[in-house]
């Protein structure tokens, strides 16, 4: 179908699953990465059935379990004393959907996808390459960048986050927006974790306008803890501003007091915080041979665990889509088709999850409540 490469924009987890996916079906890309080194830093992730059945037809699921937690029982607690309220036994998950529920380290799912990339084709990841603009005819683009560097290609694929700049130069629209609501995130050593915390392993406590949720990453070694709260406002850019011990505590004040304990266990220049920041659903993905894909095309906030396995599905069906398709064009229309109703779906869920976990009055609707997990990205039509 192609001769030039399928350019990529963003090499975080959905461009990487993309570009994996894309040239395991005989196709080149190139992918760019704005900073100057393609890396993930250090942070927590959930990854469910329904991503890790994309991740085994892209032969990494293996070896991402291999470097996971997968916790017995996803609890939740009260808040305030720890007591445990539901539970969900990770074996139920495994017979019901075929695959456990794991806890993992994103650095690691984004290494594994970077280094499958780079052995199918060491020219395929630059880094340094900040998107500038395009140019597109019916034949294929031409991508700029702000070092100066162009290429052509006969796609562009839009995989660079919320705050993406092909989405604002190809759709316009307003850009990224504070949504009101405020994380702290940290990754503190099991030595350090409180026992009866360390007990629990998953567990997520919820408060009237706040909650903390935590779980073990890379089998236990590491515990990864979040809170998240709403705010009124919020100033700073960026998802790794430092933060402060007592700040993190002074938030979360009336937990339980073993909670209290794990925020002041998290070692000096351990704690970051950010601002989470929302889009509305993009109702076109495609524009020519232009397609936006991950938080590019529907920005997800974490209150369903879903924002890295919708990437990986987007990239599972971008990939069988140029798979099944005759060109350019028709692969794009299958891949909007298969990915557009989903991904939006999914991300205005997620925004009432976000409201429901932080009001008890509200009714909570979590992934597998929503049947998330039953979807299926290698097989469902495209």
């Amino acid at each position: 179908m192609t001769l030039n490469p399928i350019v990529i924009i963003g090499a975080g987890i959905g461009g990487l699953a993309a570009a994996l996916g894309l040239q395991r079906r005989g196709f080149k890309v190139r992918v760019f990465e704005r900073a100057v080194e393609i890396r993930e830093i250090g942070a927590g992730l959930i990854v469910t059935a329904n991503a890790r059945r994309a991740l085994k037809d892209l032969g990494l699921d293996d070896g991402l379990a291999a470097l996971s937690s997968r916790v017995p029982v996803l609890h939740g607690c009260d808040y305030r004393t720890g007591e445990i309220t539901r539970g969900v036994r990770n074996e139920d998950i495994e017979k019901r959907y075929g695959f456990s529920t794991l806890q993992v380290h994103r650095a690691d799912l984004h290494g594994l996808l970077m280094a499958a990339v780079d052995r199918n084709d060491p020219a395929a990841l630059h880094a340094g390459h900040e998107f500038a603009s395009l140019d597109q005819t019916e034949r294929g683009v031409n991508v700029k960048f702000v070092n100066g560097a162009s290429i052509a290609g006969d796609a562009l694929i839009g995989a660079d986050g919320n705050a993406s700049a092909v989405r604002s130069f190809v759709f316009g629209g307003e850009a990224a927006a504070f949504n009101g609501q405020v994380a702290f995130r940290a990754l503190i050593p099991k030595e350090r974790v409180p026992k009866a915390v360390a007990e629990l392993q998953f567990a997520m406590h919820t408060a009237p306008r706040r909650y903390l949720l935590h779980y073990p990453l890379r089998h236990g070694e590491i515990m990864n803890l979040i809170g998240c709260g709403q705010s009124k406002a919020w100033e700073a850019e960026g998802w790794s501003i430092p933060a402060t011990n007592d700040e993190f505590e002074q938030e979360y004040s009336d937990f339980w007091p073993e909670l209290l304990d794990l925020i002041r266990a998290i070692p000096p220049g351990g704690l970051f915080k950010w601002g989470l920041r929302d889009r509305e659903p993009l109702q076109r993905w495609v524009k020519g041979r232009v397609a936006m894909l991950g938080d590019a095309a529907h920005p997800m906030t974490p209150f369903l665990g879903q924002g890295a396995c919708m990437a990986i599905e987007d990239g599972m069906l971008l990939a069988r889509a140029f798979g099944a398709a005759r060109d350019v064009p028709a692969a794009l229309a299958r891949y909007e088709a298969a990915r557009k109703t989903r991904g939006n779906n999914v991300q205005l869920w997620s925004r009432e999850e976000g409201l429901a976990l932080q009001d008890p009055a509200r009714p909570r609707k979590g992934a597998i409540e929503l049947g998330l997990l039953d979807y299926d990205p290698v097989l469902v039509a495209v």
